[in-house]
């Protein structure tokens, strides 16, 4: 990551985020620019108590749910007595909720992300003059007390506020797999967004999919500003050995990410006499790929992330058919590792349809799977696609992210003058 001269801004930060949401990246480039007052968490594996347990035995005894807690890191440049967490109650809660799915229904404490909200409001939000968070509706108390006390507010949307809407109508058409939403509640989630929306000083989006909903549904476009995610320099450097007929899908398996459509599509391909498999990476249901409709690929589960990292450097072409997505970082380490790559208009605005590869219709398996054999037998076409995939993801690197993230900041210190 790029490192920064002395930063003039006149902004202090809180941040309040749940989960190692992109290895901490927007606490970590505050810190750097020495702009964070203090970051909010509910557990970091190396600070504080959990930094304690981690060393008192081998973290192969814990459970796989304190397991993952534990592993994630904090990054050097966030010291650890700018953060502030919930260890303990996330642990506990952890515990609890693996205990109560598999045989018990112990009663769940505190929520986590309550205890981490009380702990910022019994602060006071010490001496910041603006709130930075990514939580989607959840904080909307806390958000009308930092305005009570003339404090900036940067929202992160992370995900498309149309996302209920376009579950509900997956699921009236694949009824069975997936539990289904309320319209009350996909509504009454709507409304919390437009009300945040209201009282943000700052939207930011990762993509024009994203800000498209946003403005559909109430947002003022005045408001928000466009900051694409980037990745680790790293991606850029690794070498890939393609297998020919290899294609790839990392991600959560499910109707959202259109497993269904892909598993359509491989079917097309194998009544067409292609040769190719179909690796799925990534968490599935087994309920869920049992179905006829998600027959087809190999589905692998998830893995460490070395072996994602060699499961991308192997790939002949990466496959996103997403129904929603904000921004998918892993279309984008596709292409870091010059791996040509199909997805949808809803999957945010990096790839560039016949440039570093295709843009399909959401919901369109025929068409998903013409473009999957056009690459196929295209070694020329796949090539060049390739080339540019690897150029083109260099323009979405965390440096690049940094950049834009202090930009799009430029607007609040007008607000502070």
């Amino acid at each position: 990551m790029t490192q920064l001269k002395d930063s003039k801004s006149s902004l202090r930060f809180i941040v309040i985020q749940m989960g190692a949401r992109m290895h901490y990246a927007v606490p970590a480039i505050l810190a750097q620019a020495g702009i964070l007052e203090k970051f909010y968490t509910d557990i970091c594996g190396n600070t504080g108590f959990p930094k304690v347990l981690d060393s008192f035995l081998p973290k192969s005894l814990y459970p796989k749910a304190v397991q993952r807690l534990l592993g994630r890191r904090l990054p050097t440049e966030i010291p650890s007595s700018s953060v502030t967490t919930c260890a303990s109650t996330a642990i506990a809660n952890g515990v609890i909720g693996k205990l109560n799915k598999n045989w018990f229904a112990f009663p769940l404490g505190i929520e986590t992300e309550e205890r981490v909200k009380q702990k910022l409001l019994k602060d006071q939000f010490l001496n910041a003059n603006a709130l930075y968070t990514n939580l989607v509706n959840s904080d909307i108390d806390l958000v009308k007390k930092a305005k009570d006390n003339g404090i900036l507010v940067v929202h992160e949307a992370i995900l498309n506020p149309e996302v209920g809407y376009i579950m509900r109508e997956e699921r009236e058409r694949y009824p069975g797999i997936e539990k289904q939403e309320s319209l009350e509640s996909v509504e009454k989630g709507v409304r919390r967004d437009f009300e945040k929306w209201l009282l943000s000083d700052l939207i930011l989006v990762p993509s024009n999919f994203v800000l498209e909903g946003v403005v559909k549904l109430g947002g003022k476009a005045e408001k928000i500003d466009i900051v694409p995610y980037g990745i680790d320099a790293n991606w850029f450097y690794y070498q890939s050995i393609p297998k020919k007929g290899k294609i790839l899908f990392v991600g959560s398996v499910g109707l959202l990410k259109g497993n269904h459509y892909l598993a359509e599509a491989t079917n097309i391909l194998k009544k067409r006499g292609v040769k190719c498999e179909v690796r799925v990476v990534g968490p599935y249901n087994q309920e869920t790929i049992q179905q006829p409709e998600f027959q087809g690929p190999t589905y692998i589960g998830q893995v460490p992330r070395s072996e994602v990292i060699k499961e991308f450097l192997e790939a002949d072409i990466f496959v996103m058919p997403t129904l929603s997505d904000s921004f998918a970082l892993a279309h984008l380490e596709a292409m870091a590792c010059g791996v040509p790559v199909i997805t949808t208009p809803n999957c945010g605005s990096v790839v560039r349809d016949r440039e570093e590869g295709f843009i399909v219709p959401i919901r369109d398996a025929p068409t998903l799977a013409d473009r999957m054999e056009q690459l196929l037998t295209d070694d020329n076409l796949r090539n060049q696609m390739s080339q540019k995939a690897r150029e083109r993801a260099k323009e979405f690197s965390w440096d690049k992210y940094l950049e834009r993230l202090l930009e799009a900041f430029k607007s609040l210190e007008n607000q502070l003058s």
